[in-house]
């Protein structure tokens, strides 16, 4: 009878430490809702360990709480979470975006790239390849960047992508075509080919008459 009775005050505590860790769970998940609404990522971010916590088979809060750590440009812990998710699930595409996202905000160009190459056959998304395209001709892989240029242009998503820009401190929105057009303009003068550049720069003003960055490509070779 004594055993009966250990066995039942065992299962009763068992079952109130399981009510407790789910109702406190719910109050942190409220807690959570409420300071994103408010802007509170701080408070977010403690309330999403604490869930973790106490419902630690909730796996997707680790990505929300990589996210939210993106959000608050802290690149290392967000790079920490996101290579966690990513040796569960090497194709998580959210998991390979942040991780592209947080190296470039870095500085570390080489490993954006990497996740960049590994995110993009997941996706297929265009503007993945023009992120691609970009770092290629900021780390000075010229010939990689022309090849990738010319795969945005058979892209069937690049006809209605637009993209913001900035130029002399202003943003402009400007259809990613012309970008296209504008990059490889960029590298043909780069590898001193002149003419090519020119009819590059002409062929993203042809799509965009008004794109700022394309027009002072190509004042500077006229200069």
């Amino acid at each position: 009878m004594r055993y009966l009775l250990l066995f039942i005050s065992l299962s009763f505590i068992a079952c109130n430490e399981g009510n407790f860790k789910s109702e406190f769970s719910n109050h942190k998940k409220e807690v959570y809702r409420q300071a994103m609404q408010n802007g509170d990522y701080e408070v977010a971010t403690q309330a999403i360990y604490d869930i973790l916590a106490t419902q630690p088979s909730e796996d997707e809060w680790r990505d929300s709480l990589a996210l939210l750590y993106a959000q608050q440009k802290a690149y290392p812990q967000a790079l920490k979470i996101s290579e966690q998710q990513i040796a569960k699930n090497p194709t998580d595409t959210l998991m390979l975006k942040v991780q592209a996202l947080s190296y470039k905000s870095m500085g570390n160009p080489k490993k954006s790239l990497e996740a960049y190459e590994k995110l993009y056959p997941l996706t297929q998304n265009v503007y993945h390849l023009y992120e691609i395209a970009t770092i290629q001709y900021s780390m000075t892989r010229l010939q990689e960047c022309l090849v990738t240029a010319k795969s945005l242009h058979a892209h069937e998503g690049l006809g209605e992508a637009r993209i913001n820009l900035n130029f002399n401190q202003q943003n402009q929105v400007v259809p990613l075509k012309a970008a296209v057009y504008n990059i490889q303009g960029v590298v043909a003068k780069d590898l001193d080919k002149q003419a090519e550049a020119k009819a590059f720069f002409e062929q993203a003003l042809k799509v965009a008459p008004d794109f700022a960055l394309a027009k002072g490509n190509l004042e500077e070779m006229k200069g």
